[in-house]
């Protein structure tokens, strides 16, 4: 079974038992039957909702399900928010006829409780147990990553046996490993002759580029060629997929502009309080086939020359919540994500998609495709307001970042569809709201 959806079936298990409990603890045993009656469907359907809610603070990600203070913190605040939906279910829309109180508290106190006690059992069997024994050979700088990543990971899936400069140092016993997995760097030049030994043995073979795509969502850069592109690059998606995108983003930024009006205008009020005009300022950035276009902003830093940028000497790298360019109110509009409100209007114009990769300045896309390989790639595709690269990765202030970001960026462009975009709007929602 699937490691992801292990833990799926075991957050299921874990809401079966819980409910099981409910139902003895809160009803006489004449009326168990009856009192499953009741509650099984809204409370299942609830279960859909929390699955939602699990998938959205990330908790049915291997790399973080590693129980650490950053994982407990959004394991209590998914538990807090599946209460409210709950809360929000059975009085805001009473279609089931219920409206527990108590019943919905135990109910989530008793799923919250095992659910957190099969992940940390999930680990501990995933960390020392069922994992696949794994071979590396070659000697990149991303197989040395990979490695360390392997070993602060385990539960991730494999169990680095052993690192070799090439395939004629591996012991013959390894070979005969059960459920071996040899992960090849591109350098290693092997024959078919070798290659047809390992698979007789029934060793599994994958290169560098793959296991990264595989275990870490991401494709080094180093790996990409011409090959690659031509099999796996299509930016002509189904109709399905490109018709959907283009009514849900829009929709998407309508809503937004709505719900937030209120919200903005109150921003609006205090930049005008704080420092004056202008209120919005329009930076260049690169888009799809590399044409440039205005991205729309609310200005949160101090205004040093007349179209209200915050350089006079070109383009900087941000350096995040601690630049000092930014005023006072523009560190609580930063905070709130309430400067990236106005790129509503560019997905409305088309300049955005609602998913993507996240557009750059012209002034740094021009060093970056000439130390970055295959960087232009980005373009390929319509940017996006989020992106998988930013779900997954730090704020970039360096050329070294925005290479990592790239390669998130390449999982994207290879892997894209409605499932993925969904995914990471929701865990966006989350990010504005806890970071």
């Amino acid at each position: 079974m699937n490691r992801t959806w292990l833990i799926v079936f075991g957050d299921f298990l874990s809401f079966a038992i819980s409910f099981v409990l409910l139902i003895f603890i809160r009803f006489s045993a004449g009326n168990y039957l009856a009192a499953i009656d009741l509650h099984m469907v809204p409370f299942l359907i609830l279960y859909l909702f929390w699955v939602l809610i699990f998938y959205i603070f990330g908790l049915y990600d291997l790399v973080t399900i590693k129980p650490t203070i950053p994982y407990l913190k959004r394991w209590v605040l998914a538990i807090l928010s599946s209460f409210i939906v709950g809360l929000l279910l059975f009085y805001f829309a009473p279609i089931f006829g219920i409206s527990p109180k108590v019943n919905l508290l135990i109910q989530v106190a008793l799923f919250g409780g095992f659910s957190f006690l099969f992940r940390r059992t999930i680990y501990a069997l995933y960390a020392k147990g069922i994992t696949q024994p794994a071979v590396l050979v070659g000697s990149s700088s991303y197989l040395a990553e990979l490695a360390k990543t392997i070993e602060a990971n385990p539960q991730i899936g494999l169990r680095v046996l052993k690192h070799f400069k090439n395939t004629s140092e591996i012991e013959k016993d390894l070979i005969n490993t059960k459920n071996l997995i040899i992960i090849l760097d591109k350098e290693i030049n092997e024959s078919d002759q070798s290659i047809l030994e390992f698979y007789k043995k029934g060793v599994e073979i994958i290169d560098t580029a793959k296991a990264y795509e595989k275990y870490l969502f991401k494709i080094p850069v180093a790996y990409i060629d011409m090959d690659f592109i031509i099999e796996n690059i299509d930016i002509n998606k189904n109709i399905l997929y490109t018709s959907t995108i283009f009514i849900t983003d829009r929709l998407f930024a309508i809503c937004v502009l709505i719900i937030t009006s209120p919200i903005l205008l109150v921003a609006v009020i205090a930049r005008l309080i704080e420092d004056g005009r202008p209120i919005f300022i329009k930076q260049k950035r690169v888009g799809l086939n590399n044409k440039g276009f205005d991205l729309y902003k609310m200005r949160s830093m101090v205004a040093l020359s007349p179209d209200g940028s915050a350089e006079t000497t070109g383009a900087v790298w941000a350096t995040g919540a601690m630049d000092p360019r930014i005023t006072p109110v523009g560190k609580i509009i930063r905070k709130l994500h309430i400067d990236e409100i106005p790129q509503m209007i560019n997905i409305l114009k088309g300049d955005l998609a609602l998913v993507g990769p996240r557009p750059e300045r012209p002034e740094f896309v021009t060093p970056l495709e000439s130390k970055i390989p295959h960087y232009n790639l980005r373009h390929i595709i319509r940017p996006g307001f989020t992106g998988w690269a930013q779900i997954k990765y730090r704020y970039a202030s360096t050329v070294e970042d925005s290479k990592e970001k790239f390669e998130y960026d390449l999982y994207y462009i290879k892997n894209r569809n409605i499932f993925i975009d969904f995914g990471i709007v929701l865990r966006t929602i989350i990010i504005i709201f806890t970071h």
